[in-house]
């Protein structure tokens, strides 16, 4: 067998390795997207249509190349088969173009396939993260109802919040809402900020006002012993 064939063929073994693991049941689709979406997958991803058609035609070309030597093989001159060693070269040629057309052809399919299971399972990964999403929103609106209905407001979803008095409730994203969430928590701390630099302005404000009015005690008290004298030299 010739280098390309040999290289041909090992390629071929790799690609039903692949396809099998791929195919695997307790692997899931989501560990799969994983896999994809890792820094290996991604230094691969940005070059991979440029590969995946770069080996198309070289599978191609050698599909090709082994239709040719099939065709030209298939007939077999009887002039030519003078000798039984004749007669064996012939069928062993026969045989190896048979064997290249077969290894080209699967090799080219196998590659096709690898693709579309990527796919696929990519696809399947997508669509089952939106599923357990839509799981999750739908329990969350339906614990939500069963608040509101039974005016329980430890089931009441905090996610769910009313646009406006005559429109239902509306359900807010998670990332959206925990943003929402941090968002306040700020305004909170800058309130309680506010009010604790209010409050100790008022304390301050506070204690002046309790020294001035003591200062003004003491000055009736002599305001009040001046008054005294004034009386007293008068007399």
């Amino acid at each position: 067998m010739s280098f390309q064939w040999t290289f041909l063929a090992t390629f071929l073994y790799c690609e039903i390795i692949v396809v099998i693991i791929l195919l695997l049941p307790f692997i899931s689709p989501t560990i799969w997207n994983k896999f994809f979406k890792s820094r290996l997958a991604k230094a691969f991803r940005a070059g991979a249509k440029y590969y995946f058609n770069f080996i198309i035609c070289i599978f191609g070309l050698l599909f090709l190349d082994a239709i040719r030597e099939l065709r030209k093989y298939s007939i077999v001159d009887a002039n030519n088969l003078t000798t039984p060693h004749a007669e064996t070269q012939a069928h062993m040629k026969q045989f190896h173009s048979q064997r290249n057309f077969y290894i080209a052809g699967f090799a080219l399919f196998l590659w096709f396939v690898i693709k579309r299971l990527i796919n696929l399972l990519v696809e399947c990964a997508g669509e089952t993260a939106a599923a357990t999403e839509a799981h999750k929103q739908a329990e969350g609106a339906t614990r939500h109802l069963e608040g509101v209905m039974a005016n329980d407001p430890t089931k009441i979803d905090p996610r769910e919040i009313i646009a406006s008095p005559g429109n239902p409730p509306r359900y807010v994203d998670s990332i959206e809402h925990d943003f929402e969430i941090k968002k306040y928590k700020q305004e909170i701390i800058k309130t309680k900020e506010d009010i604790d630099t209010l409050r100790e302005d008022y304390d301050n404000s506070l204690k002046k006002y309790k020294k001035l009015e003591e200062e003004h005690r003491k000055l009736q008290i002599q305001l009040a012993m001046l008054a005294d004298d004034e009386s007293s030299k008068d007399k």
